[in-house]
């Protein structure tokens, strides 16, 4: 769990990255700028977004297949892990899985058999329980840090994939890439999709296909996006804003997040004391000062914040005539109950007043919402998620 959660989430907030593609260095909490220059994220009044075959609330099955070895951070899939998504209420899942570490590293590329039987199991099992299932390829770390030797690599790796579930129903969705980042930017990561998309549509000619935005399925990047004049194909993106609350004090973050005792919505009753560390970062100082004395409406750790990345999700849907999907969003359990419950539920309800489908990230371990390998809920979670 730590050790993937740190390669994951580390990057995420390198906030003082320059963005040099479409968005200038600035931390990923401030408001941005779209390319004509007006505020992306003001408020203002959208329209819902199309459906997608119906779905509606979703969970992850995190730090399975995704893990290097399925057991290593602490979760294994069985019938059960299906069966008690269904019963809570969820209408789908997403599956992520790490075929990068399971395939030979020389052409053809070939997919093991034997965990591509595991990943046949585990559709079965959704399938079984009347749940659609979202596949994505996750963790696929050598494609985000040096894309051109790769793509011939993840290109095989779809083909092999598609044509496997190419007779399966269309409540099996693929999801080509997992939050590109890094080195994978907006210019290699169209490149990419404009080669990988017709390969999927050989053998699947009308599946839903999902693509991730840049920077860890940013909204600021919907916009940079380049896809094709299809209907069946849907923008995916994440949501863990306003960070330093989502990932207060965890082990595998930078010392600047190590300020805990932030609740949501903010303002504090009592202003909350930075750690030391946190004064040494301008953008957390910042922020933590604005937290610490702006009323709720404006308040940075407040539902302004996550309106204003649902604002930059459906301006893009409106605008490009995509649909979008929110494939992630969580708090971690440093964070006290109520909060974590009030953020789920402020989460939902943006989504589900957008009709934008959502899936809660639970990876059984910083982000649990279900014990590991158990089939109990964190009922003030599973409330704030299923009413």
């Amino acid at each position: 769990m730590l050790a993937r959660q740190m390669r994951k989430i580390l990057a995420r907030t390198v906030v003082t990255l320059c963005l040099v593609e479409t968005i200038a260095c600035q931390p990923r909490h401030r408001p941005k700028t779209s390319a004509d220059g007006s505020n992306a994220s003001s408020s203002k009044a959208v329209s819902p977004i199309a459906p997608i075959l119906g779905l509606k609330r979703c969970v992850n099955l995190g730090n399975a297949l995704d893990a290097p070895s399925e057991g290593e951070w602490g979760v294994t899939l069985s019938e059960n892990s299906f069966k008690v998504a269904k019963a809570a209420g969820f209408d789908h899942v997403r599956l992520p899985v790490r075929f990068s570490t399971h395939a030979d590293t020389k052409v053809p590329y070939t997919i093991d058999e034997t965990f591509f039987k595991r990943v046949d199991w585990a559709i079965e099992q959704a399938k079984g329980q009347g749940l659609p299932v979202i596949l994505d390829i996750h963790h696929y770390e050598e494609m985000e840090n040096d894309p051109d030797p790769e793509t011939p690599r993840f290109i095989a790796f779809w083909e092999q994939i598609s044509k496997r579930y190419a007779n399966q129903p269309e409540t099996v969705i693929f999801e080509l890439l997992n939050e590109p980042n890094k080195n994978l930017n907006p210019v290699k990561l169209n490149a990419l999709y404009k080669k990988t998309i017709p390969v999927v549509r050989a053998s699947n000619p009308s599946r839903i296909i999902m693509v991730d935005s840049y920077f860890w399925a940013n909204t600021n990047y919907l916009r940079a996006l380049e896809l094709p004049d299809d209907p069946n194909i849907v923008a995916h993106f994440h949501m863990y804003q306003p960070i330093i609350f989502t990932h207060q004090g965890a082990p595998w973050m930078g010392p600047e997040y190590g300020t805990t005792g932030v609740i949501f919505p903010g303002p504090p009753a009592k202003p909350v004391q930075p750690v030391p560390d946190a004064m040494n970062v301008s953008w957390v100082r910042d922020w933590l000062k604005s937290y610490n004395t702006l009323p709720a409406a404006q308040n940075p750790g407040g539902l302004k914040t996550i309106k204003d990345e649902f604002d930059r999700a459906s301006e893009y849907a409106q605008t490009s005539g995509k649909r979008v999907y929110l494939g992630e969003f969580g708090a971690i359990n440093n964070a006290d109950m109520a909060s974590r419950a009030n953020y789920l539920k402020a989460v939902r309800e943006e989504s589900e007043k957008r009709n934008i489908a959502w899936c809660v990230w639970d990876d059984g371990g910083g982000f649990q919402l279900l014990k590991p390998n158990e089939s109990t809920w964190i009922p003030e979670l599973k409330q704030a998620l299923i009413p």
